[in-house]
């Protein structure tokens, strides 16, 4: 009688653990569903970076100050530009292609300066070649324990400092840089989401 008595505790201590352990995958999996329904991301595209990518040579500094030159920018550089669809809600405030030495030749990179409606300027970067990780800069940035968003596709590491977050993704022929202040990341993820990859004609 005395064991019967022992052994019910027991039984029902496991019964409980099976049951709290059930439970917690049942709410682990009801969350991670919410999330990514919550949160839909584009599909990312599984890219293999070109090694062989001939360097340039050099050529003069393109400035611009709105939209209707952009394409002064796009049209030189030998790589689709990442820049924000139209009708996004950003301003261009000023644009830059210029070449920076790279390996024995050198290397292109187009930057893009929007502003929001808030008045924050965020910088979109498109560099080639695709291996040219080197001519993004380190700075002060380290990586942040977040996952980047998804860049037209492409997936992005986030790297922080204490006012900016910097994220970079590397394609096929390029690497594209997003640098924006500090925000929410619904703000964030609206931003990423109106990047796209444009090509020169």
């Amino acid at each position: 009688m005395e064991t019967a008595q022992v052994k019910a505790p027991a039984v029902k201590r496991v019964l409980k653990a099976i049951g709290t352990t059930l439970l917690m995958l049942l709410l682990a999996a009801v969350f991670y569903v919410a999330v990514i329904l919550g949160d839909p991301q584009e599909a990312e595209q599984s890219v293999k970076p070109l090694v062989d990518q001939p360097l340039l040579q050099a050529s003069p500094a393109i400035t611009i100050d709105g939209e209707g030159h952009l394409a002064a920018l796009l049209n030189p550089f030998p790589a689709p530009v990442m820049c924000p669809l139209s009708g996004s809600g950003l301003t261009l405030v000023s644009g830059i292609s210029y070449d920076a030495a790279f390996e024995d030749g050198f290397g292109r990179i187009v930057s893009l300066k929007y502003a929001n409606a808030a008045g924050q300027e965020m910088t979109v970067e498109s560099i080639y070649p695709a291996r040219a990780l080197s001519l993004m800069g380190r700075k002060d940035y380290h990586l942040a324990g977040v996952a980047g968003q998804t860049l037209a596709g492409l997936r992005s590491v986030r790297m922080e400092n204490d006012s900016t977050i910097r994220l970079h993704a590397q394609a096929e022929e390029a690497v594209y840089v997003v640098t924006v202040p500090k925000m929410e990341s619904s703000e964030l993820i609206a931003f990423t989401r109106s990047l796209q990859l444009f090509e020169g004609e």
